[in-house]
């Protein structure tokens, strides 16, 4: 896909947020995952997203891709305010103001002392997808992404468990008309996952615009 005209300014047609470009954004995080040593079952959330931001950034096809990508991405306003801190950033580099971020959770925690938690509320709740919904993470852009480490590797549970959660709390979550979280039209680019990796869509009306949010589930394999 051409971003440019001869005069190396971006074409007026230009959409970031097109469907070649979101595969591109999505596949990369899907094949970095399945190439870094999974984290330990106990591995803090902002840890592992540091590290697969590394794997990304260092990976030899995503060099050859328009983007750059920024862990633990901070959005200021004018006075130098923090409005909110993005897990995995994504800037085009030929667009002066669109990107592309993921929100990263946990899901199937064992918490020391041997709790266990889902940590499905998180996940839709208002440190993730409403971070989305309400908040400044997503103001104005067509598409984010929620990014969920499944740390005992049961994908499928978490599918099916997120799936009922976010369609409990369809009034907050906006979510338009009978949607429900649903297999993305995507769904290709995880072919090079990991194994029970799952790519699905929600979307909301916020009003002036509709948000797009995919929801990307990475089974924590093989480690302990």
């Amino acid at each position: 896909m051409t971003s440019r005209n001869f005069s190396g300014r971006l074409e007026p047609k230009f959409n970031p947020f097109a469907e070649d470009y979101l595969a591109e954004i999505l596949e990369a995080v899907t094949v970095a995952w399945a190439r870094m040593e999974h984290p330990a079952r106990n591995e803090l959330e902002d840890q592992i997203t540091f590290r697969l931001a590394g794997q990304i950034s260092n990976d030899t096809h995503f060099a050859e891709l328009p983007y750059v990508v920024v862990p633990q991405f901070w959005l200021v306003g004018l006075k130098g305010q923090r409005l909110g801190r993005l897990d995995l950033y994504f800037k085009h580099r030929n667009s002066q103001r669109d990107y592309f971020a993921f929100e990263s959770k946990r899901l199937h925690v064992t918490y020391p002392g041997g709790s266990t938690s889902t940590e499905y509320s998180t996940y839709a709740g208002d440190d993730g997808m409403k971070s989305f919904v309400d908040g400044y993470y997503s103001k104005g852009l067509a598409a984010c992404g929620m990014a969920g480490y499944v740390m005992d590797g049961k994908s499928d549970e978490a599918w099916d468990g997120l799936g009922r959660i976010i369609e409990g709390r369809r009034t907050p979550l906006k979510l338009t008309g009978s949607c429900k979280l649903e297999k993305s039209a995507l769904a290709r680019v995880v072919a090079e996952g990991v194994s029970g990796t799952h790519l699905g869509e929600t979307a909301h009306d916020l009003g002036s615009y509709r948000l797009r949010i995919f929801h990307l589930i990475l089974p924590v394999k093989g480690r302990r």
